[in-house]
């Protein structure tokens, strides 16, 4: 018995070694969730030190600075995985690449911290000091760059290179906050800052020695021309799919003011423990279905497979033990967030449709729906929240992000099931989408 127990088991691990979806799925996972796990032992000693004002405060600033570094992607992430394996010019496509985010964040974050006496007054304290204007473009322009290695990285199916980065730079982010006790909003996002950027130093050096990666300052925009109408599509979809998280920090600082802020950041940081879930198996099935298109139906149903007995025990350990989580933070963060994280935790599964949704679009190039998904994601969860917050909280706000998430995966399978319908070729998930592009 115990023989045959054990020969299942290896011939399991056996199996698992030679799929490089499932391999890189859980490296991502694990990259994602070394950040997740690190993070929440930098919020709690963050809550621990600071008042829940300037908790909530730090955590708008470093969340709208997430938006912004990834509108400055400009959509090329997603096409440095689809195209760069197949690209005779690797070198002079990351060197262009890696300069026109650079340029582009500079650009929005500066933009945006000009205009914060009008949009958000409760920030404008970044724009009276001239070193925090100019530590929020910096480190906004790092993070940027740093999803962008991370994408190179996935392009080659080196998602081992993305843990390692990731799990050093979260042990140093956690360093910082024990040396660092006392401060302003300003100084939590400058100790987050600072682990991106060591980050960020680490993910150049491993693409230059490994990847044979060699710095050009010199941009050649026209091997980046014949994808730009991916790029830009697919930075609209992003866009729109960063909406939400980014700007209801915001209407809970206008509307409830920057401690429920914190209730709610704190809640959504835990729950984005689950959407990883899905966020880094879909990943990889992306990454596969760059290199190999006609098997993308096959990678897609492996991905889910493994999203399905991931998903489903961390769904539930969630919304049973969310409140004692919370309570890791303090007694406060329990009482206002655990209604919310529990209905964050329930959307995972309409997210982890709506991620599959959204990849099969990318790698068919079916831009269109990928936009008109997302399009439905934002609207619904953002409206639903302009709405319910003022009758019922932060706790409206989980019930907008459940709507979106079922409405958006809804759409996206409906435009699915038209494309396979109109498709002649190219397998079930063909490319004869391209011809709506």
């Amino acid at each position: 018995m115990l023989r045959t127990v054990g020969a299942l088991a290896q011939n399991g691990f056996t199996r698992f070694r030679s799929s490089t979806l499932l391999v890189n799925s859980v490296l991502l996972m694990l990259a994602t969730a070394s950040v997740a796990a690190f993070g929440f032992v930098f919020w709690v000693i963050v809550s621990r030190s600071y008042d829940p004002q300037t908790v909530g405060l730090a955590a708008t600033l470093l969340t709208v600075s997430g938006l912004l570094s990834m509108m400055s992607l400009a959509g090329l992430d997603a096409t440095f995985v689809r195209f760069l394996p197949k690209s005779v010019r690797r070198n002079d496509q990351i060197n262009s690449g890696l300069i026109i985010v650079a340029l582009i964040s500079v650009m929005l974050s500066s933009l945006f911290v000009l205009s914060l006496p009008f949009t958000s007054p409760r920030l404008a304290f970044v724009l009276h000091d001239p070193r925090y204007f100019i530590a929020f473009v910096f480190f906004t322009a790092v993070t940027s760059l740093n999803t962008l290695t991370n994408a190179i990285f996935l392009a080659f199916k080196r998602a081992g290179d993305i843990f390692i980065i990731n799990l050093l730079f979260s042990i140093f982010r956690v360093a910082l906050p024990l040396l660092v006790i006392k401060g302003s909003a300003m100084t939590i996002f400058v100790l987050v800052g600072i682990s991106q950027l060591a980050g960020l130093a680490l993910s150049l050096l491993i693409i230059k020695f490994q990847l044979g990666y060699v710095f050009s300052p010199r941009m050649r925009l026209g091997i980046l021309h014949v994808t730009r109408k991916y790029s830009f599509s697919v930075y609209a979809a992003s866009v729109l799919n960063l909406l939400p998280p980014t700007l209801l920090p915001l209407l809970v600082v206008h509307r409830l003011g920057p401690e429920n802020a914190a209730y709610y950041y704190i809640a959504f940081t835990i729950a984005s423990t689950l959407y990883t879930i899905s966020y880094a198996s879909m990943q990889s099935a992306f990454a596969e279905g760059s290199h190999n298109q006609t098997a993308m139906k096959a990678h897609i149903v492996k991905a889910g497979k493994l999203i399905g007995v991931l998903l489903v025990p961390a769904v539930l350990a969630i919304v049973i033990l969310g409140g004692f989580i919370l309570g890791i933070f303090g007694g406060e963060y329990a009482a206002q967030g655990a209604t919310l994280l529990r209905l964050f935790a329930l959307s995972a599964f309409s997210a982890a449709v709506y991620a599959a949704m959204g990849v099969i679009f990318k790698v068919v190039q079916d831009l269109r729906s990928i936009v008109a998904m997302n399009v439905v994601y934002a609207t619904v969860i953002l409206g639903f929240s302009y709405v319910f917050v003022p009758h019922l909280g932060i706790v409206g706000i989980g019930w907008a992000w459940l709507f979106g998430n079922v409405a958006a995966s809804g759409v996206g399978l409906l435009f699915l099931k038209r494309s396979q319908q109109v498709s002649t070729r190219g397998g079930e998930y063909g490319t004869t989408t391209q011809a709506r592009r």
